[in-house]
């Protein structure tokens, strides 16, 4: 064989081995390379809801990365009393599932001192307003903390004095509008948890309005009855959403509608003309003329 290609040949495989053991040395592990540092933090057991007092038994210590640390989490090397944390006993602001890290933005503060669970709850700006319902008119029951409904009032509208005979093609007697659109509802009767979805039977329940909004409730509440109308969850109204028409006798029920065309065939067929003065009131016979005499 041809002493240059052996050569050759052995220079590939020196060239080959080289590779093989620069590969090898980049795979392997290195020899005493340390462990990444890890703290202890304070994660939950089981699912927890929000409302529920943070208990010890719900809560562990576990290793976790120093390098994932966030602001917020409990860390073991910070507290002074390991079976008397402070944060024990301190309801949820939210739900915590199991094994996620217990921070401190999820639990409400010095609720020893005075602090009320609802009022924390509540988003800025916003107002808790309480709603005296029944089953009939909380969609059977099954509205619960955390859900978003709309708020209906029906009542009988107040009509001015002489204006009956306008109004009746509007209303008669009865009326109900949309008065708040997609609310949220903190808690039913005293129960600010979503524990429980089967329908229950409550007297009242709490909402979350804006200043305005607490002012039309207290004036709904006088005005008539209120229902609460549930909504899908995750739905939305649109930013160009048509304002829902305010809903009354004469444009519900036929019989109202068919009687206020009565009315008004029997007004157009009048030989009276109806003439106001100030307070005064007077029918005025209109002569017929000889064509419609004779018709």
């Amino acid at each position: 064989m041809n002493k240059s290609v052996l050569m050759i040949m052995g220079g590939a495989l020196v060239v080959a081995m080289t590779v093989a053991l620069i590969v090898q040395s980049k795979l392997s592990p290195k020899q005493g390379a340390s462990a990444p540092a890890t703290i202890d933090i304070l994660v939950a057991r089981k699912k927890m809801l929000v409302g529920e007092n943070l208990k010890s038994a719900d809560v562990r210590w576990q290793a976790w990365p120093e390098s994932a640390s966030f602001q917020g989490v409990i860390l073991k090397s910070e507290q002074e009393d390991l079976d008397k944390l402070d944060v024990y006993d301190a309801p949820l602001r939210r739900n915590i599932e199991a094994g996620e890290p217990v921070t401190k933005q999820a639990l409400i503060p010095d609720t020893k001192g005075g602090n009320n669970f609802l009022a924390a709850l509540i988003s800025p700006g916003m107002r808790a307003v309480a709603v005296s319902v029944k089953a009939s008119t909380m969609a059977g029951g099954f509205v619960a903390p955390g859900d978003n409904v709309d708020i209906i009032l029906s009542y009988v509208p107040r009509l001015p004095t002489g204006s009956e005979q306008y109004a009746n093609e509007y209303v008669r007697r009865f009326a109900s509008q949309t008065v708040l659109s997609n609310v949220r509802v903190l808690a039913v009767d005293q129960n600010a948890k979503d524990a429980e979805r089967e329908a229950k039977i409550a007297k009242t329940v709490t909402v979350e309005v804006s200043q305005e909004g607490a002012q039309i409730l207290a004036l709904a509440d006088m005005m008539g009855d209120i229902t609460l109308a549930l909504r899908r969850i995750g739905d939305k109204d649109s930013p160009r959403s048509v304002p829902v028409p305010f809903t009354t006798d004469s444009t519900t029920s036929d019989v109202v509608k068919r009687l206020n065309e009565l009315v008004k065939q029997s007004r157009t067929s009048s030989n009276t003309v109806r003439m106001y003065n100030g307070t005064t009131i007077m029918n005025v016979p209109v002569r017929e003329t000889p064509k419609t005499a004779g018709e």
